[in-house]
């Protein structure tokens, strides 16, 4: 899955929905992401994401598309120039979330056929991100700003999905979902940046606990 993606093929923001939660892999050693993502996506998780703050981060996103079941679905993260737009696509990523608003990344993002997930931590930023053509907003960082700054932007800009990132645990989504995020960015507190060799029990017994959170939230109301 090396090709650029058909957006009218593939709805990643439906994908995001439904998932409830991206699992960041911000990994300083890319030996095992392939292990790492089976992890994941056997607990549950199947959107993922790889920064590319890392050289070994395109050749672990490409292998990651390339070895992980069709269901799940994989992006580019941490993505701060528009040229490297193409290099995720080039590597299987559905998908491109950035840390700040550049509307050109997003513009890029669009043209490959690709999901932009642009981030904001103001108003101003959200909006920004919505008139550059994005449909979901990472919101960054999450957990110093809090569940009301979220709500408080559901406001003026309601039915936006939002995707809070940062600081966030991974025993803490429930109340983020509940406040009416789209889904939830999970980091270092879920898939550590230096993984033990005997952690991937952990990554997994984590994710679980993600993934029954998600269904809680996603079961229909009484």
């Amino acid at each position: 899955m090396t090709a650029l993606c058909d957006a009218r093929e593939f709805d990643a923001l439906e994908r995001l929905r439904a998932s409830g939660a991206v699992a960041i892999m911000r990994l300083r050693d890319h030996r095992r992401s392939v292990e790492i993502g089976h992890a994941l996506a056997d607990a549950g998780l199947a959107v993922m994401e790889v920064t590319l703050d890392d050289p070994g981060a395109l050749a672990a996103l490409r292998a990651l598309a390339d070895a992980l079941p069709g269901h799940v679905m994989v992006g580019a993260g941490t993505v701060r120039r528009p040229e490297q737009v193409a290099q995720a696509a080039e590597a299987g990523a559905r998908f491109c979330l950035s840390p700040h608003c550049d509307p050109a990344i997003v513009e890029a993002t669009l043209d490959a056929g690709l999901e932009p997930v642009p981030g904001a931590g103001s108003a101003t930023e959200v909006a920004r991100a919505l008139d550059a053509g994005a449909r979901v907003v990472k919101l960054f960082p999450a957990g110093p700003l809090g569940i009301g700054f979220m709500r408080a932007l559901l406001g003026p800009f309601r039915g936006a999905d939002f995707l809070p990132t940062g600081g966030i645990r991974h025993d803490g989504v429930t109340e983020w979902l509940d406040a009416g995020a789209a889904a939830v960015g999970l980091g270092s507190d879920l898939v550590p940046a230096l993984p033990e060799a005997a952690d991937l029990e952990g990554i997994a017994a984590r994710a679980r606990v993600v993934a029954e959170q998600v269904a809680r939230a996603r079961r229909p109301r009484a």
